[in-house]
């Protein structure tokens, strides 16, 4: 079966902290985890560095499989997360393709789908 390795993250909300980031990332790693091999990223943080650490808490790595179905998966999970929990911008990678989604319609998430399908097969190449 042929996978694929995705970066996925959000923005932190202005009265966000890093205990909340916290508890928000892994409720999005828990969702993302029935999908494939999902992991945090881990970023080295300098002692005086606000701002690296909310990046560093809202971003995972997921290895999926490639099928269509697992593809539309990963999307419409991270599109829930950030309708659960409004205020948030999510950002999808995959190969050199990266989406920004923030409340999208159905669509645009239908593009997405299509876009993360094509930056695949591309990079099967």
């Amino acid at each position: 079966m042929a996978q694929a390795r995705f970066l996925v993250q959000f923005t932190p909300a202005p009265h966000d902290d890093d205990f909340q980031l916290g508890q928000l990332t892994h409720e999005l790693a828990a969702d993302l985890s029935e999908l494939g091999e999902t992991e945090y990223i881990p970023t080295s943080i300098e002692p005086d560095s606000k701002g690296v650490a909310e990046i560093a808490l809202a971003t995972l790595s997921v290895i999926t499989s490639t099928e269509p179905s697992y593809l539309q998966a990963v999307v419409e999970t991270l599109v829930a997360f950030l309708n659960r929990n409004a205020g948030r911008r999510g950002y999808l990678r995959v190969g050199d393709i990266e989406l920004a989604i923030d409340r999208p319609t159905h669509e645009e998430i239908a593009e997405m789908i299509r876009t993360v399908r094509y930056a695949i097969e591309r990079a099967g190449e």
